[in-house]
């Protein structure tokens, strides 16, 4: 069985906005579910302002993204891709 979740580490001053803008837009065509996770708080993305503002309020220098739901092994594909300067898990 093929396991329904990938998760990757970045660091926040590292990558531009608008990779994770289309990234949102990616995993809602999926209807996948975002987690967010930093030093000292995760939360769960519900809206593209939610996952905006964790990354550009996050002081932390590592944060964590999982996400979860069908189209993974897509997902992964997207990130090797088009997600430059992040560490999958």
């Amino acid at each position: 069985m093929i396991p329904n979740v990938v998760s990757f580490k970045f660091n926040p001053t590292e990558l531009k906005l608008n990779k994770f803008v289309d990234f949102y837009g990616y995993c809602s065509q999926w209807n996948q579910n975002i987690y967010v996770y930093g030093k000292n708080e995760a939360q769960k993305v519900h809206r593209l302002s939610e996952l905006l503002s964790f990354i550009l309020f996050s002081h932390d220098d590592e944060c964590l993204i999982v996400i979860e739901g069908s189209g993974i092994s897509e997902t992964k594909e997207y990130i090797s891709k088009h997600m430059n300067g992040v560490q999958t898990a």
